[in-house]
């Protein structure tokens, strides 16, 4: 099930909309394949006939997000595709968020834009930027023992 931190009017036409079962537990996706396919059959042919599949696919984002569940048409665990109806549609290869793509800096800065936490793509091309920003470390080396004068004690 999606939840929704805004109101939209196509969450309520999902047929994922009030049921359980579309998110995977933690147990099931320890499960051997052949079982969770079988077990989640129902709901992937259930996603396929959705009318809103393609913006369940945009607003979950299932590669980024590492998502565990159905979502387009699709069993999908730890963000991979493990099993697919036939005929689900084909999905794009790159999300646009507001302002740009996702893993680019621009889908970051959309992100940013639109007060949206970042996805995945998006928190990995974040922290590779920050720490490209900081620089490389830099280790102060002593100066050679032989190079340092000796100090004398006036007294």
């Amino acid at each position: 099930m999606i939840n929704s931190t805004a109101a939209t009017t196509w969450l309520e036409q999902a047929a994922c909309a009030g049921s359980e079962g579309y998110v995977l537990s933690a147990g099931q996706t320890e499960e051997p394949a052949e079982r969770l396919v079988k077990a989640v059959e129902p709901l992937v042919r259930a996603c396929l006939v959705c009318p809103v599949l393609k913006e369940c696919y945009d607003r979950v984002r299932p590669k980024g997000s590492q998502f565990d569940g159905v979502c387009a048409g699709r069993l999908w665990i730890n963000g991979q595709e493990a099993a697919r109806a036939l005929g689900a549609p084909a999905l794009p290869k790159s999300l646009v968020s507001r302002a740009g793509v996702c893993g680019e800096p621009s889908g970051v800065r959309g992100h940013r834009r639109a007060g949206e936490p970042l996805c995945g793509q998006c928190r990995v091309t974040a922290q590779r930027s920050e720490s490209r920003a900081a620089g490389a470390a830099t280790i102060r080396k002593r100066g050679a023992r032989s190079a340092r004068r000796p100090v004398v004690a006036k007294g």
